[in-house]
């Protein structure tokens, strides 16, 4: 072979290589490029991702406030239920009490009319009777009721205690009238029984017994009620 034919073949072979580099630089750029942009793409995608990620998480957090404030509202609600209910109930109940009563003076269980001594009332505490009288007048009430009021405590059938000391106590009324007091005891027996008398101006009077236990001796300070 000849100097020239070799350098020919050798300038062809360069050539060849170079060309079949240049190839392949290409292919790779080409295929490169596509995968920069793919790759842009889907970052793309991703942020947009993101973006509406973010979005429905700070609509949810709104979402979870807003039924966090309704659940807050609504439990102040049913605990003003619960009070207006309870408030209700014992205004109820208190009604009740007053109807009862305002019935038992238009009209009484016994259905007698007229003046009558409903209830005593009373409590004992540091040596000392309270009470609390109830005077009415049953189904007519035209006229008022005068008179006067004296309370007397009895142990063993004795009179041991009056009130009032001085004079009976005025009583004026058309409907009815609570009368309060106190008698001075240190102990009280276990018969004790108070009576309360009515002494009406037309000079009738009208009396009534009621028991007292021994609230003394078992020192009970609690209030009580009892009816003769």
């Amino acid at each position: 072979m000849s100097r020239n034919t070799l350098m020919l073949s050798l300038v062809i072979g360069v050539l060849s290589v170079l060309a079949l580099v240049y190839f392949v630089y290409g292919q790779g750029l080409r295929s490169g490029h596509d995968r920069y942009e793919q790759d842009q793409a889907m970052i793309t995608q991703l942020k947009e991702n993101m973006t509406s990620l973010r979005e429905q998480l700070s609509v949810s957090q709104e979402g979870l406030v807003f039924s966090k404030r309704q659940q807050q509202i609504q439990a102040e609600a049913y605990k003003q239920m619960n009070k207006a209910y309870a408030n209700s109930e014992q205004k109820n109940s208190v009604l009740g009490s007053r109807l009862d009563f305002y019935r038992s003076i238009i009209s009484p269980e016994d259905g007698q009319s007229g003046p009558a001594i409903q209830q005593l009332n009373y409590s004992y505490d540091d040596g000392k009777l309270s009470f609390d009288i109830t005077l009415v007048q049953a189904i007519k009430h035209k006229h008022q009721v005068r008179g006067s009021l004296k309370v007397t405590l009895f142990e063993n059938d004795v009179a041991t205690a009056e009130w009032p000391r001085s004079s009976d106590r005025s009583v004026n009324y058309q409907y009815f009238s609570q009368v309060s007091g106190s008698i001075d005891k240190a102990v009280i027996t276990e018969k004790a029984k108070v009576k309360v008398e009515l002494h009406l101006q037309d000079g009738s009077m009208l009396e009534r017994w009621f028991n007292v236990p021994s609230i003394a001796a078992s020192n009970n300070s609690n209030d009580k009620t009892t009816s003769g």
